[in-house]
């Protein structure tokens, strides 16, 4: 049978085929050959749908086992060769027999073609961007078996220590003090969150019984920054993983000695277990605020930074799109002499930081993640590290999308209802139980005596907020 010779009818039929296999080649007479194309696409599409209904939310296992990613790589280069060859074979059988009309079906086809490829060329560079990504970020495997039907071995809860560091970027230990100190304690059945607040300038930190820091500082002075060592405060919180890591030798030149010291101090402050922690490099925070397209928040009053030097602003009062370096200087100013806008204390920067952890969270969407995919992943690289292990991962994403729809409360200590120069750990430890044994539910919460008419609630409980309560306006 003679083909079509038309420039029209030749576009049009390879347009279709890449829609509809094997469409151009029944056209143009060739009924076995376009049906046997059209059979294979379907056996390759209902392949693909069966293997997509059957992984259903398990995606976080592609993430979480390196091997995946190259093979989901590879599946694209050969999808997209594979549909490059459809293109060019279904346009070779409806190619016009003119000369003039030829070149120009020709063009058309050439382009055609790799505007197929581009989406699996596309897709593939992400897959393998998300593979350098959570290789740099995330921990080497998981060196023990994990039952990821009950990953947390019937444990209710998990404690993640959060940690904002102004010289995280950097990888530097002895460059690093950790200004933001946060615990968030996680039901791991509800996502319901406990967020505790630690201050920088907490003194006498005390460390468990029988490790390495609590045999250099015993109770009851705790932790001390020697004379001579480390930058401007010292004994104070946010000192002990420089400590560390400017001291291998007590630690074995543990490589995980800095963050190992901090955990142990935090959990003994609270009275937790800590299982992992994140340690996030303020500036490349500012980088993935960015690359989100900026966090909405409510400035209650104008907050001056950088007093002084030739980078310095203000950060204006209203509710208002922050980008990275707003956000980060509107949750790191603090009060300056000279200056003729609110900065606040350390105790106001907490609350700030507080408001922009929930701006993240809430404001955080999939299609924004689609948008901004290459310039989220750079940031990423730059702006986080953490000992959980990759492997975790398909255990933890389900768990942070509870946590996303769940209540999260904080609990801040801080004056004047803690003295940070003079604390009581005991009641710190008490009030943190107390908090954790509340931050379920409002309904629960009611019941328990946090409506304003039921029974008086307990000190910890009272001071127990909603995370967005004091940022949303």
């Amino acid at each position: 049978m003679e083909t079509g010779t038309g420039l029209a009818a030749a576009i049009g039929w390879t347009l279709a085929s890449i829609v509809v296999p094997g469409a151009a080649h029944l056209r143009a007479g060739h009924r076995m050959l376009g049906l046997a194309i059209f059979a294979i696409f379907l056996v390759v599409v209902s392949g693909i749908a069966v293997f997509a209904l059957s992984l259903g939310d398990k995606i976080t296992v592609v993430l979480s086992e390196p091997s995946w990613i190259p093979l989901f790589v590879s599946v694209c280069f050969v999808g997209g060769g594979l549909w490059a060859v459809l293109v060019v074979a279904s346009y070779a059988v409806m190619r016009p027999r003119r000369g003039t009309l030829r070149r120009v079906g020709d063009l058309v086809a050439l382009v055609t073609t790799l505007a197929v490829i581009a989406p699996f060329v596309v897709v593939a560079r992400a897959a393998r961007t998300v593979e350098a990504t959570l290789s740099d970020v995330f921990a080497s495997p998981l060196h023990e078996s994990v039952d990821h039907a009950d990953p947390w071995r019937g444990r209710p809860r998990i404690n993640i220590l959060l940690l904002g560091g102004d010289g995280a970027g950097s990888r530097k230990g002895s460059s690093i003090r950790t200004d933001s100190v946060n615990v968030a304690s996680v039901d791991t059945r509800t996502g319901a969150t406990v967020l505790f607040a630690l201050p920088r300038e907490l003194e006498n930190v005390p460390f468990p019984p029988g490790s390495v820091m609590a045999g250099l500082f015993p109770p009851p002075k705790g932790f001390y920054m020697p004379p001579g060592q480390g930058r401007g405060e010292k004994d104070l919180l946010n000192a002990i993983w420089e400590y560390a890591d400017l001291h291998p030798e007590p630690f074995h030149n543990s490589p995980t000695r800095a963050p190992d010291a901090l955990m142990g101090a935090v959990g003994q402050i609270l009275g937790l277990k800590l299982d992992y922690y994140v340690l996030v490099n303020m500036w490349g925070l500012a980088k993935l605020i960015d690359a989100l397209g900026g966090v909405r928040i409510h400035v209650e009053q104008d907050i001056c930074y950088g007093v002084g030097r030739s980078d310095g602003g203000t950060v204006k009062a209203g509710t208002r799109l922050l980008n990275g370096a707003e956000a980060l200087w509107y949750g790191r100013a603090r009060d300056h002499d000279g200056s003729t806008c609110a900065g606040g204390d350390n105790h106001t920067r907490m609350r700030r930081q507080h408001c922009i952890m929930s701006a993240m969270l809430h404001q955080l969407d999939p299609g924004t993640v689609l948008w901004s995919f290459e310039q989220l992943a750079d940031a990423a690289r730059q702006t986080f590290r953490t000992d959980i292990p990759r492997a975790r991962l398909q255990d933890l994403i389900p768990l942070a999308g509870k946590v996303k729809n769940a209540r999260v409360t904080t609990l801040s200590f801080v004056p004047p209802a803690y003295n940070p120069a003079y604390p009581d750990f005991d009641r710190i430890r008490a009030d943190a139980a107390d908090a954790i044994a509340h931050s379920g539910d409002r309904a629960r919460d009611a019941a328990d005596g946090l409506h304003p008419h039921s029974a008086r609630p307990s000190p910890a409980q009272s001071r127990l907020s909603d995370l967005s309560d004091s940022c949303s306006r």
